[in-house]
């Protein structure tokens, strides 16, 4: 299967929005956003990127495959660390240039902090904030527990994002 023959050209709104081909509107940099959530609670998991490669892997294996952009390179999610996650729901939003992955993760986590979820911090706002605050915001932590310990499923491995 290759992203050539499965990924209708864009030619018309009312062919995107409203007609039947799979037409995915990628970046200038030749990638598409996608939200991760679970299947079963609709917590929301995670956030990354696919490429057309990326995409066209996860509807050929039924797993998600990502595009990493610190790494240049598809990712399997869950190949090292045997979180996997199984896709349940790929759904595209209507101008189709955003995917939505409803899945079953593999050992109950998504983030490779630990976490179940990669937002596992809240962002005060609104009256939960000084009108000036003097520093940055400070962040709660909405998860206390790791699902996992990273230094066991990723050992000598440093954190990939770039700062």
């Amino acid at each position: 299967m290759d992203s050539a023959t499965i990924f209708g050209a864009r030619k018309t709104i009312e062919q995107v929005e409203e007609g039947f081909e799979l037409a995915p509107k990628f970046d200038e940099k030749g990638l598409i956003p996608a939200v991760t959530t679970d299947y079963t609670s609709g917590e929301l998991l995670m956030h990354g990127y696919m490429n057309a490669a990326a995409l066209t892997k996860t509807i050929e294996t039924g797993e998600a495959h990502y595009f990493s952009r610190s790494r240049q390179a598809i990712w399997h999610k869950g190949a090292t660390s045997g979180l996997v996650q199984t896709v349940r729901a790929l759904l595209i939003d209507d101008d189709q240039d955003c995917i939505w992955l409803r899945v079953d993760a593999a050992g109950g986590a998504s983030c490779h902090v630990g976490y179940r979820s990669c937002f596992y911090r809240s962002v005060p706002f609104g009256n939960q904030i000084d009108a000036e605050p003097a520093d940055a915001l400070k962040l709660t932590f909405t998860e206390t527990e790791k699902v996992f310990d990273p230094e066991e499923v990723y050992p000598g491995v440093q954190n990939p994002t770039k700062l």
